[in-house]
């Protein structure tokens, strides 16, 4: 087990950003940013024990500084979308910036991405952790309440990855964060056709043209949207070729941590399994990569060239009282915990 720290280079407004490099004892690897606790890369063993880096993602600080693709960061105060960038709670109305179309996304333009954390290591006996916190001020992004983000990675010899998310607000202010890792198992530049993913999911949430939930659910049972047996990607997205941007809700008891989702690369041997106590599951197929972007090694990212698997809860709950609450209330804790776990196909024992 180690971690190491290296400084990665200045932001535009001069201030550094750290990096931070976790491995452990079986050679898989994970590196941190210290801007937006950014996910850089993850390598791991292929079938021949060859590691390889199964996350997109960007070698220089410039590109991440530049990146509109929430490329591996953490997505916050508020994943996903809010209608219009609005909610009213306890009879005042809130307004949030909008930077997507009409519509709030991610946090809006001051986003949990667009901050520098503060980061403090820690070598445990069987892993190693990095604890990354920042602030957010009173009506920043349009948020009430002076808000403190905490994000603790540990990576263990068990080849998992946890992922810990807190927040604590001195008014009340909605909170839901989540991963924005982009995959690609096959550490290869290219789709994720040859993917099959497996997801714990019989229905989505129903959404309108610009994405934003309808308060409806749908069953994926007979649609291209069905997870729910295992499915290559290639066969879902040649009858869906607009891509997967689908909240998947969790088929387990609320709060429960349970398994959501598990996608295997046959030719590479890699495996993912990923274990949440959140209620939701987006996936998301890289739709608005366009191959014109460069990722590492100069290799240019392609439609659909990786997934993304972003547990959380239902977005725009702050329009739907029928969804979990993500109100956070002055003076309580926000906690969502995730489990990542990288494997190769033998290890499943699959029948």
């Amino acid at each position: 087990m180690n971690i190491t720290q290296n400084h990665f280079g200045n932001l535009k407004n001069g201030e550094p950003v750290e990096q931070y490099y976790l491995t452990n004892d079986h050679h898989i690897s994970v590196t941190i940013l210290s801007l937006g606790a950014t996910l850089q890369s993850i390598l791991t063993p292929n079938s021949l024990g060859q590691l390889g880096d199964i996350l997109l993602g960007f070698d220089t600080l410039e590109a991440y500084e530049n990146d509109r693709q929430y490329m591996g960061c953490v997505a916050g105060p508020v994943a996903g979308r809010i209608n219009h960038g609005q909610y009213s709670w306890q009879g005042q109305t809130f307004q949030l910036d909008c930077n997507w179309q009409e519509h709030h996304l991610h946090g809006g333009v001051a986003g949990l991405n667009r901050k520098n954390w503060t980061g403090q290591t820690k070598l445990l006996t069987d892993s190693v952790k990095l604890e990354l916190t920042c602030q957010a001020a009173h009506g920043e992004g349009g948020y009430p309440g002076n808000r403190t983000f905490k994000t603790t990675y540990i990576l263990n010899n068990k080849n998992q990855l946890l992922i810990y998310f807190e927040a604590t607000t001195d008014r009340d202010s909605p909170v839901n964060m989540t991963s924005h890792g982009y995959f690609n198992l096959s550490d290869e530049p290219g789709t994720i056709y040859s993917h099959k993913l497996m997801l714990n999911a019989l229905k989505t949430l129903r959404f309108d043209e610009n994405l934003i939930p309808t308060g409806d659910f749908d069953y994926v049972l007979g649609h291209p949207t069905n997870f729910s047996r295992g499915e290559f990607f290639g066969a879902a997205l040649e009858k869906m070729p607009s891509g997967l941007d689908h909240i998947y809700v969790l088929n387990k008891e609320y709060g429960r941590f349970g398994i959501a989702a598990k996608a295997i690369e046959p030719e590479s041997g890699r495996t993912l399994e990923l274990v949440t106590d959140q209620p939701a599951l987006v996936v998301y197929t890289s739709n608005f990569f366009d191959g014109t972007v460069a990722g590492k090694k100069g290799s240019l990212m392609p439609r659909h060239g990786a997934f993304c698997l972003e547990p959380q809860h239902f977005p725009d709950s702050v329009n739907h009282a029928q969804f979990p609450n993500t109100m956070l209330k002055a003076g309580e804790t926000y906690k969502s915990h995730t489990q990542l776990a990288f494997g190769l196909v033998g290890d499943l024992h699959e029948h």
